[in-house]
């Protein structure tokens, strides 16, 4: 028990010198969003929506552990790139105490902006109690810094609260009117400015506890992935429909930008990212694009690999890893880009600048 004690306390001191000290990068990393950044939510929860079993996880260290994808999330290469370790999964029982001053990883397959998208799996978590779990969270910080209200805003100052979601609210919601009516209340003008409104609440809800730094990732060319391919064409209906939700949001974070000082909000053009890597996936060393490595039925609808397949050989030669999530490679530059990159991949600072403020 000592030893615990004592171990927990000098984290606590070694966190306490990353935030005062003058070259300080982040102490910690919340992620919110959906599958494309899950790392385990959903193993906890009654849901459909699950990748905790083979062949998911076939080049990352601990094998399925619920991440969507053969090997690292985007979220896990940024941490590595910040010198943290992965963000483990909120609903995961034994992440307490002391664990949490690192990050916390709070998506979840299958959700989306509105709380209902997603209710054709099951249950899962949406974007706003997503937002609600981080406050329990907050309440650990608290007493780990002995509610230190000084040490409690430096430390959130510096954290860093990446969102990415979205791509459900279309793929699962609006662009099945089968299942819901949003498609006939709304025009896409109109529901990617529903959309952004929502996530703006949300954004808002998480500065109101004290955070300043925020990267937010653009919905991606869903239009292009395997399960939305018409033969090897894009389906650019919907990828119109995702460029308005886009376009809306970059608006929305360069006015947040101008109207909080003190905050900085970051707008990651996911989308163009990977549509650069989709036309030119040789530059990338990418040799297959239009289906995905893992065994996926897409006659049946099916977006997941099927249990227990073989997959491909070489995973990096593949943009996408089932029929919808990207490979760790794909993942990777997505990452690296959003890490390094210029302006035109991400606004108005790149996430290693973004860390050093």
């Amino acid at each position: 028990m000592f030893r615990k004690v004592m171990a927990m306390f000098v984290l606590v001191f070694l966190l306490l010198l990353r935030v005062v000290a003058d070259s300080v990068t982040a102490p910690a990393v919340f992620v919110f969003g959906d599958s494309l950044s899950d790392s385990g939510n959903n193993n906890y929860i009654p849901t459909l929506a699950k990748s905790n079993y083979s062949p998911y996880g076939i080049d990352f260290p601990l094998g399925p552990t619920g991440r969507f994808s053969n090997g690292k999330l985007a979220v896990d290469i940024i941490a590595e790139l910040l010198g943290l370790p992965f963000a483990p999964p909120f609903s995961d029982p034994s992440i307490s105490g002391v664990r949490i001053l690192q990050g916390i990883n709070y998506a979840s397959g299958a959700s989306g902006i509105l709380d209902e998208t997603g209710q054709q799996f099951a249950a899962r978590i949406p974007l706003k109690k997503q937002i609600e779990n981080f406050r329990q969270s907050l309440s650990g910080i608290y007493s780990l810094f002995s509610q230190n209200t000084t040490l409690i805003s430096a430390y959130m100052s510096k954290a860093l609260f990446l969102i990415s979601t979205g791509s459900n609210d279309y793929l699962t919601n609006y662009l099945r009117p089968d299942l819901y009516a949003t498609s006939s209340h709304y025009t896409p003008l109109a529901f990617s400015d529903l959309l952004v409104r929502q996530m703006g609440q949300q954004l808002m809800a998480l500065y109101n506890m004290g955070a300043r730094k925020f990267v937010v990732y653009s919905v991606g060319p869903i239009g292009c992935t395997p399960v939305q391919l018409s033969g090897q064409s894009c389906t650019e209906k919907v990828n119109q429909m995702v460029v308005l939700f886009n376009s809306a949001l970059r608006s929305f974070l360069i006015d947040a930008n101008m109207h909080m000082p003190g905050t900085n909000f970051v707008y990651v053009d996911a989308y163009g990212i990977v549509t650069d890597v989709l036309i030119n996936p040789n530059i990338y060393g990418f040799i297959v694009t239009g289906q995905g490595c893992c065994g996926v039925d897409k006659s049946q609808g099916q977006v997941n690999c099927i249990v227990g397949t073989i997959p491909c050989s070489d995973r990096n030669s593949y943009t996408f890893w089932d029929g919808l999530h990207p490979t760790e490679a794909l993942n990777r530059i997505v990452a690296q880009r959003s890490f390094t990159g210029p302006p035109s991949d991400i606004y108005p600072i790149n996430i290693q600048q973004l860390a050093s403020i």
